[in-house]
């Protein structure tokens, strides 16, 4: 980045930058994405909303996980609004990105405006059956305080799929003792994701403002603009980075806070960039610091667990729609370009309202939310601040922008406080600067999957300036993702034919538009699941021919087609388990 790129960055972040045009920058940056699905004849059909500062469209066609866009497939001009795509065939998941060139400046690289929009689309993707592994990280308080609910919580995370494995931090472990817990289960091939839940330490990185390449910290804060936001920012991914190099030989002191001041071996890193490939996901759950609410950490913690449950069982309807706020929308960077094109590809087309968030979800739940403005580390201004989340909720998914609060380790963040709400809350990420990737999500990925995917993007996706960047974090469950249906029950296991063979039976989902259920069984109640039989079960019984010898866990869980803005995919619930234990073993043949 430039001597002048940066100078631009800093005005373009504190100064209007007014132009006359029919589009907002973020109109000119994003594109209403979505995909249409044709089952008997396959075939995946792009459509799209236009902009009159359109000047051209071109669509890109990969697997998705490919590392290339590679060359379009199809050239639009402005009055093409759709594509059809006929070369694809079923239960395949395929990412497009579709371009839009406009006749806007950019005042920031040069030459004129782009749009962008990004689907993962399929039709009738098959169920994910398995997660991975979860690292659960409670700190001693947390555990000691609310131990039925972690039960609850770990037989959710199992239910849904993940092998779960739990550790107790204590207050004495530093953040490098905390990374080897980490490191040691991973390379046991027993950790893919890491989910923190307390006051887990905080690592720290960033050497912003004496970095030459750097010399703004992400929200543009100096000295000249006080108080100083420069030095190191809170970095949960140094948890999730192996194969990078993390130093502490850096000295940044003209940060305003003691906790963003830099100096060499003060267990503060210099990394502003992610060094390596994210390959562990961390999500962050810490009520700690929020004196504004009356509640203690032990009770917002409780409340968030209860709530985040009741989601998960389907038990929690959302509208499925977004909310999108913008009181940058005169800012060349176009901050909530990202929430237009992601919350389309999920949700599908006409699924945005513009307007304020707390009096919009006063009367309707809302999936997504995004918000942005100038802000303190407890407000986003526009928006309000973090004594609103005590009466008021935000979405579901809430992804906010403003100045300071991107730095969530401190009394009364606005960031966590929007987790500690009553109702709604359960994640929250900075995406502004570089701009959040979750169009995955409309095909049942799950927050550890897009902070994996939006902290390793460099260039793949439009980002913005900082990407790859240290002080990217995902506060909430990693495990979350966008739609839940409700679970069957009351699973019974019965031993049958001398010992031979397992009968389950439960109770149907109470959701009307299930195709049937997936029964797993395992050797650990929470560990990895495989499936008893590949084939969906349209009944609510099955007898299992082949059970594992000794004691055994069977899981059952229900499947249906969910549809959304970017196709099909069969969506599976929480499962319902229960054990059996048999003597005998399986004749040889």
């Amino acid at each position: 980045m430039n001597k002048i790129c940066k100078a631009i960055l800093f005005l373009a972040f504190f100064t209007a930058f007014l132009y006359g045009q029919a589009q907002t920058s973020a109109e000119s940056r994003s594109i209403e994405g979505y995909a249409i699905i044709n089952v008997n004849t396959p075939s995946i059909t792009l459509h799209w909303s236009g902009t009159s500062n359109a000047t051209g469209y071109k669509i890109y066609r990969r697997a998705l996980g490919s590392s290339s866009w590679g060359n379009p497939i199809k050239t639009l001009t402005t009055t093409e609004l759709e594509y059809i795509d006929e070369s694809v065939t079923t239960e395949t998941v395929y990412e497009y990105a579709i371009q839009k060139t406009t006749n806007t400046a950019d005042p920031l690289a040069g030459g004129t405006m782009q749009g962008y929009s990004y689907i993962s689309a399929s039709i009738q993707k098959p169920a994910n059956h398995a997660n991975g592994s979860m690292l659960l990280l409670i700190t001693k308080l947390i555990n000691d305080s609310l131990s039925s609910e972690i039960t609850g919580l770990v037989d959710d995370l199992s239910n849904d799929g993940w092998a779960v494995s739990t550790e107790v931090i204590t207050p004495e472990l530093t953040i490098t003792q905390v990374k080897a817990i980490i490191k040691a289960k991973k390379e046991a091939g027993q950790c893919d994701a890491v989910y923190l839940l307390g006051n887990i330490p905080v690592p720290y990185s960033g050497t912003f403002c004496t970095d030459v390449s750097y010399q703004y910290p992400p929200d543009g804060h100096t000295a000249a603009a006080p108080p100083s936001h420069c030095g190191a920012w809170p970095s949960d991914g140094y948890y999730g980075s192996f194969d990078g190099n993390w130093t502490d030989l850096g000295t940044d002191s003209t940060g305003a806070r003691a906790e963003n001041k830099n100096i060499p071996g003060d267990g503060k890193f210099d990394n502003i960039r992610l060094p390596g490939i994210i390959t562990v996901a961390i999500g962050r759950v810490d009520f700690s610091k929020l004196s504004a609410f009356t509640e203690s950490e032990v009770q917002l913690t409780k409340r968030y667990l209860a709530k985040v449950h009741a989601f998960k069982m389907g038990e929690t309807v959302t509208q499925n729609k977004g909310i999108v706020e913008d009181n940058f929308s005169g800012y060349a960077e176009g901050f909530s370009s990202s929430a237009i094109r992601n919350i389309t590809a999920v949700c599908g087309p006409n699924s945005i309202l513009r307007g304020d968030i707390f009096a919009n979800s006063d009367t309707a739940d809302f999936l997504f939310s995004y918000t942005c403005g100038g802000g303190y580390y407890n407000s986003c201004s526009g928006v309000g601040n973090s004594t609103n989340y005590k009466t008021q909720n935000g979405a579901a998914f809430n992804f906010i922008f403003g100045s300071y609060f991107g730095d969530f380790d401190i009394d009364n963040n606005f960031m966590r406080a929007s987790m500690a709400s009553t109702k709604l809350g359960f994640g929250c990420v900075w995406s502004g600067r570089p701009k959040w990737v979750w169009h995955t999500m409309a095909l049942g990925d799950n927050y550890a999957g897009i902070a994996i995917r939006s902290q390793n993007n460099w260039q793949d996706y439009d980002g913005n300036y900082y990407q790859n960047g240290v002080h990217m974090n995902l506060l909430g469950d990693p495990s979350l993702r966008t739609h839940f249906i409700s679970p069957p029950t009351n699973l019974s296991l019965s031993i049958q034919d001398s010992d031979q063979k397992v009968k389950s039976s439960w109770t149907a989902s109470s959701d009307m538009n299930v195709l049937g259920y997936y029964i797993y069984r395992s050797a650990e109640e929470f560990g990895s699941y495989t499936l008893a039989s590949n084939n969906i079960i349209s009944g609510t019984t099955y007898v299992d021919e082949s059970p594992l010898n000794g004691k055994s866990y069977y899981m059952v869980r229900a499947a249906r087609e969910t549809e959304t803005g970017s196709g099909s995919y069969i969506n599976l619930s929480l499962g319902t388990k229960n054990s059996v234990q048999r003597t005998a073993k399986i004749a040889a043949v």
